[in-house]
């Protein structure tokens, strides 16, 4: 079974996009969005209404690649049994500079078509990641906004 991969490519420098997957969550993915994730061992947590995910930064070299443990999950979705099925997968983020900008591939380990949320969180990172390379070429992302 595959894990869930997409590559986007970016017109910023690498510096840029390093930047936005460090500090600039709120402008891409959410703004329900605590903690720090910008260096080895820091937390953070990302929240869209009632589903919260929490994850420690495991690696981050600084405009190469950053690794994501998610070590808390609950998707609130009334179809899903296994609620908690993020908690454990990494996220690496590879950046790539090229000619005209930044290469990001973007691999959710463990993230695959036997997940029961697959399907879903398929589409979620579909849409998030199209805000990010909206986010980083345009300077307007989509993220989810926090109610209230």
């Amino acid at each position: 079974m595959s894990d869930y991969k997409k590559t986007i490519e970016v017109t910023k420098p690498i510096e840029e996009v390093y930047k936005a997957i460090t500090t600039g969550i709120p402008d891409w993915w959410t703004n329900d969005y605590s903690g720090s994730s910008t260096a080895n061992g820091d937390t953070f947590i990302v929240s869209f209404n009632k589903t919260t995910k929490t994850f420690e930064i495991v690696e981050a070299d600084v405009n190469d690649h950053i690794t994501w443990l998610c070590t808390k999950a609950y998707i609130d979705m009334k179809t899903l049994n296994k609620k908690e099925e993020w908690q454990g997968t990494k996220l690496f983020w590879s950046l790539t500079p090229t000619n005209s900008g930044t290469s990001i591939t973007f691999i959710h380990e463990g993230l695959t078509p036997a997940f029961e949320c697959y399907n879903v969180c398929e589409d979620g990172w579909n849409y998030f990641l199209n805000s990010l390379e909206s986010y980083l070429n345009t300077g307007k992302g989509t993220p989810h906004l926090k109610k209230g």
